[in-house]
């Protein structure tokens, strides 16, 4: 028999960990809910964790996979309260196989991390090894690791059948009751064949990670349909030095400026130019590309162009206008009254929206 209070400090560490549990699944599922391309402390760059917040690992069934870890850290608290303890061993598989199965998805799947998912995954599985030694002062191993592997494997298996086979989760798409004018016109950068039958918008920040996958989801469709698709872009600096309305990203009203100045002074170079910029987004960055492209006096006289902040003034109020429900970026508007909001699963699921959105016929051969 135990000695009374030998479990105590094990209990507090088990409290202890729950609560941190609690609190991180709480914050990504904020996160998650909210814009991923704001950024998130510890997750910047191209590495941003954005893109993960945005992918279909992020949800099962439509729902943030936070909120089913939040709800299970209540049920580990609420097992803790119960004298025997008797639904604490499968609740603590349950986080160990979705763990397990996230950090495979990252690994071998996204082939990036996110750092805070990572430290949640950590405090789960250090949860599940304080649980096991407490059960383990009153139960007898084999009957605690029996309903916890148990858990382990059909949780984790069945969060990666749903999101691996399951309905894709998609971006929200909207009507737009009043859109800003044509933004075929203005002068604003264009991508794709210019004689195409459909011009899509695309409101983007370039520091934005979930902005530079779309872009690249953009550039799979144009290459799917070469002779149907165009793309305007209107990029919006989330910086306060130029935009009141947001500042996640410093540094942005600066890049945005010379990427329309190269556009305006050197339209034939600026697809390569917008693509490094999206890679490397960086204010010291685009000048040296920026330069190489047209020299120190080139780039002071397109910057001078008047043109660039009236451009930059109406695309904040654009994607201002478009913001309702939500101001998240990138933002692609569709045959000028249709909206998609956020960033899709997967290039594939941006594909197929498209192609419903734009009533695509059968898949062009890829050139």
């Amino acid at each position: 028999m135990n000695r009374p209070g030998s479990c105590r400090p094990l209990l507090a560490l088990i409290w202890f960990l729950a609560l941190c549990g609690l609190t991180l699944n709480g914050f990504l599922l904020f996160t998650t809910l909210s814009d991923p391309s704001t950024g998130v402390i510890g997750c910047g760059g191209a590495e941003d964790c954005g893109s993960l917040f945005a992918s279909r690992w992020a949800r099962v069934l439509g729902v943030p996979v936070t909120a089913f870890g939040s709800i299970i850290y209540l049920g580990v608290m609420a097992a803790m309260r119960d004298a025997r303890r008797r639904a604490l061993a499968p609740l603590l598989g349950l986080i160990v196989g979705a763990a397990v199965w996230l950090t495979f998805a990252q690994a071998f799947l996204e082939k990036r991390f996110c750092p805070w998912c990572m430290a949640a995954h950590g405090i789960g599985v250090a949860l599940a090894v304080a649980g096991f030694f407490l059960l383990r002062k009153s139960v007898r191993a084999a009957d605690i690791a029996k309903p916890m592997f148990n858990a382990a494997y059909l949780g984790g298996a069945a969060v990666a059948l749903i999101q691996l086979w399951g309905p894709a989760p998609g971006a929200m798409v909207a009507d737009v009751k009043s859109p800003p004018r044509s933004e075929a016109d203005g002068g604003f950068p264009r991508l794709g064949n210019p004689g195409a039958k459909h011009v899509l918008v695309e409101y983007f920040d370039y520091p934005c990670a979930a902005c530079a996958t779309m872009s690249g989801f953009i550039t799979g469709l144009m290459r799917r349909y070469p002779d149907d698709i165009a793309v305007v872009l209107r990029p919006v600096p989330l910086d306060g030095s130029c935009n009141p309305h947001a500042a996640q990203h410093p540094g942005s009203c600066e890049i945005t400026r010379i990427a329309l100045a190269v556009w305006r002074a050197d339209p034939a170079a600026f697809p390569a130019f917008h693509s490094a910029l999206l890679a490397q987004p960086e204010a010291a960055v685009a000048r040296k590309l920026a330069l190489g492209l047209l020299r120190e006096d080139g780039l002071e006289k397109a910057l001078a162009d008047p043109w660039i902040d009236e451009a930059i003034r109406g695309n904040i109020a654009g994607w201002r206008k478009l913001s309702t429900p939500t101001p998240k970026l990138p933002k692609l508007v569709v045959k000028g009254t249709r909206i998609l909001h956020g960033l899709p699963s997967g290039e594939e699921d941006f594909i197929r929206v498209m192609g419903g959105e734009l009533g695509l016929g059968a898949i062009s051969k890829e050139k």
